[in-house]
This record gives C-alpha cells, structure tokens and sequence, in this order.
C-alpha cells in the first residue's frame, strides 16, 4: 500500500508538470538569462508593431525627406546588399525649416536615413518618421515588421518560463525535457502557451500575407 501511495504521488506530479527534478530552481543565472530574453522579446513586438502601423500609412510624423546622397553596402554573412540614403527630413506644416533654404529646424531631422533602392540625390520624397527610421508609405510592407512581432512573441513564450523558474535552457535540453514542463498548470505555462501559439500562427499568416499581397 505504501509503494503504490508513492507512485499515485509520483503520476499526479508528473500529470501536473514533472517531479521535484522537474520543478527545481535554478540559479541567478537562469534568472537574468531569462529577463534579458523578455526584454529582447518585448523590444522585438514593441519595434514589429510600431513600425509596421507607420509603414502601413496608419501612424508616425507624416513629413518629406530631401536626399542628399546615397550609399550602397554588399553586406556581411548575415545580411544581404542593401541601399542607404540620408537627407533632411521636414515635418508638415514645417514653415521654419521651408523659410531657412530645407535646414533642421522646429521638429525636422538634417541627419534623416531611409533605405531605399530608387531614391536619387535631390530628390523629395514622401515618408513617415516610424521608430528609429523614416519608412516611404506605400513602398515599405508592413509583413516584414509584423514578422519581428511575431517573432518576439515566439521568443517570449521560451524566455517568460526562465525567466521565472530560473532554470536555463542549457539544463532543459541536457535532460531532453520541454522548457515548458517546468511551468506546466501555472499561470505561467498557460500565458506561454498561448504567446507560443499567437506567435506561431501569426507569423505563419504573415508570411502567406506576404507571398499574395504587395
């Protein structure tokens, strides 16, 4: 009767999210791994989302760049070619800026950088100032950004789990355990199942979205 007391203990902590193996701590380590991965994964949504509404037309300063020069990079092993330009950046309704010959000035930018493969030196151009860059309305997706979105809330659902058992991945995947097992029937394991399916699904559709629409 003992023995089998003992196992039925054993099976409802295994059903609940594995034994005290399982369920056991880790050290300061896994603790700052784990919330340095959900800050990286919140700045991954918060730059996905913002720039993806700017460079749907739907937010950001609405303004014109004038271009000044342009530059191409080849790229490195983790990036492909790619083309910069900077110019001076003007808001609407930027009167000061106009009457001083296109300087910065008022809430303009002299210092203005977009990526862009057709813009040419002189040339103005409509843009939106997004988060960190200037995004051409229209010629900038936005499935590209709702991808690091995504992305984010993929990551977010591995980190949210070390971050608050303090165990590192390195440990789980030593014992071919789930990250999620340590979390399993908390609050935790259920807002990083539902972050692991959000992020999932939706890079999935945004990735479709981008092979139909422009």
């Amino acid at each position: 009767m003992t023995f089998a007391g003992s196992g039925n203990d054993q099976g409802s902590l295994l059903g609940r999210g594995g034994g005290p193996a399982a369920r056991r701590r880790g050290g300061p380590g896994g603790y700052a791994l784990g919330a340095l991965g959900c800050l990286l994964a919140f700045a991954f949504c918060y730059y996905g989302a913002t720039n993806a509404v700017v460079a749907a037309g739907l937010a950001g300063t609405h303004g014109t760049l004038t271009v000044s020069a342009c530059q191409r990079h080849s790229g490195g092993a983790h990036s492909g070619p790619s083309r910069d330009c900077e110019g001076i950046f003007r808001p609407d309704g930027d009167r000061a800026g106009d009457q001083r010959g296109g300087e910065d000035g008022g809430g303009g930018d002299s210092r203005a950088h977009i990526a862009s493969w057709t813009a040419q030196p002189g040339e103005v151009i409509e843009v939106r100032q997004g988060t960190g860059e200037y995004l051409r309305p229209g010629h900038s997706s936005p499935w590209r950004f709702l991808a690091f979105a995504f992305a984010g809330l993929l990551l977010a659902s591995v980190m949210l789990p070390v971050a608050v058992r303090g165990t590192g991945p390195w440990r789980a995947l030593r014992e071919g355990r789930s990250l999620l097992i340590e979390v399993r029937g908390t609050w935790t394991g259920r807002i990083s199942k539902w972050l692991a399916i959000s992020g999932a699904v939706g890079l999935a559709v945004d990735i479709l979205l981008a092979l139909i629409l422009p």
